[in-house]
């Protein structure tokens, strides 16, 4: 009897390994079928190219389309003139004072002296008067009666 039970015990074991390898080798052969067989990237020689050099490069350029001009000066550079004319207009309403200061009222905003309106900082606030200064350039709105 003893030999007959590791006759089993062996038995099952070889069966539970023929039965594995079967499981697996179908699992492998589905993969195989399901899967695209690869084929090996196609290389292109490139031409050499008869077009003359201008409009080669002319090509070259488009390929890489630009963000800016690498060129070209940065903006705070330019001249004041043109910061002047890319300044937003402005509108002085009114100015209050109060304990911690003056404010005023700027195309419906509320700033004090430090606070930022249209990109340009106030520097001063006086009794008449905004001052806002904008790359190193002032400007100073002054408060209009009403007609």
């Amino acid at each position: 009897m003893k030999a007959n039970k590791r006759l089993l015990v062996v038995f099952m074991i070889v069966l539970f390994v023929i039965l594995c390898t079967l499981f697996l080798s179908r699992g492998r052969n589905r993969m195989e079928s399901i899967a695209a067989p690869l084929e090996p990237p196609k290389l292109t020689v490139p031409q050499p190219e008869s077009r003359p050099k201008e409009s080669r490069l002319h090509a070259m350029q488009e390929a890489l389309q630009w963000e800016r001009d690498p060129f070209t000066l940065p903006s705070f550079l330019l001249t004041e003139k043109k910061a002047e004319k890319e300044r937003v207009p402005l509108k002085l309403l009114a100015i209050m004072g109060g304990t911690r200061g003056r404010v005023a009222i700027i195309d419906n905003e509320i700033v004090g002296k430090g606070d930022i309106i249209a990109g340009e900082r106030v520097l001063e606030i006086g009794r008449d008067t905004v001052t806002l200064i904008q790359d190193g350039s002032k400007r100073v709105i002054a408060l209009k009666e009403p007609r």
